[in-house]
């Protein structure tokens, strides 16, 4: 039955309009942004919430779901990225992708990465009300912020955080911040500077534990001979 609008405010209509569209990353800022760019713009929404790093947010989208943009000729994270059974896919919308992902579900698939942080359905997907909303570049990144947040908590180190936000096996840990460093620096490092957002909602995380903007280097010092997240200890 189609929806009976007749009546309701037209400030309501836009309202809820604006909410859907927002939720599925169709505007940042001011304007349309084009896919590419909503990771980015998404990364700096979590890093405002949680206080995270945002070098270390944009390099772990970056690492997740980065590929190369023939339209913008650049490397750049993805939103509508998906990967099931060791096969990755980079649709070009929002519904694509969430079609696809209903028919892998429809076959009882559950171990599926989505979104600009490719976070896992069979691990992480009760913290959604449905894949729509995980698929949101916002809920998806600010997901992640809060679970590498979880991991800092228990590790007390931003490196193994990053790591065991890939895998609990320390050679994959340790190979994936081995390769958010190269990506790092290959794609973000020569990117003209970012500033750390101004944190909303909890303490900035202290200098001395991982980088306040992405001016450096991702891993920039060392200490004892053991390279470093942002100057850890």
């Amino acid at each position: 039955m189609p929806l009976d609008i007749d009546g309701l405010p037209m400030r309501m209509l836009l309202s809820a309009l604006f909410t859907f569209l927002a939720a599925h990353g169709a505007f940042v800022g001011r304007g349309v942004a084009s896919p590419s760019m909503l990771c980015e713009s998404a990364a700096q929404y979590a890093a405002t919430e949680t206080g995270v790093p945002l070098s270390i947010l944009r390099a772990v989208t970056l690492a997740e779901t980065g590929r190369t943009n023939q339209q913008e000729d650049r490397f750049a994270a993805w939103p509508w990225a998906v990967q099931s059974g060791n096969k990755g896919n980079w649709f070009a919308d929002a519904p694509s992708a969430i079609s696809y992902v209903n028919g892998l579900m429809a076959q009882g698939t559950r171990n599926i990465d989505v979104g600009c942080f490719q976070l896992n359905f069979r691990w992480h997907g009760q913290a959604f009300p449905n894949i729509e909303t995980m698929f949101s570049p916002r809920d998806n990144a600010l997901y992640a912020a809060q679970f590498l947040q979880r991991l800092y908590a228990e590790t007390g180190d931003w490196r193994q955080a990053v790591g065991h936000y890939h895998s609990r096996s320390e050679p994959r840990a340790q190979a994936y911040v081995s390769r958010l460093k190269t990506l790092y620096e290959a794609h973000l490092a020569a990117a003209p500077p970012v500033r750390q957002p101004q944190v909303r909602k909890v303490a900035p995380v202290p200098s001395r534990y991982g980088l306040v903007g992405a001016r450096g280097p991702l891993i920039n010092l060392r200490r004892k001979g053991r390279p470093m997240i942002g100057g850890l200890q």
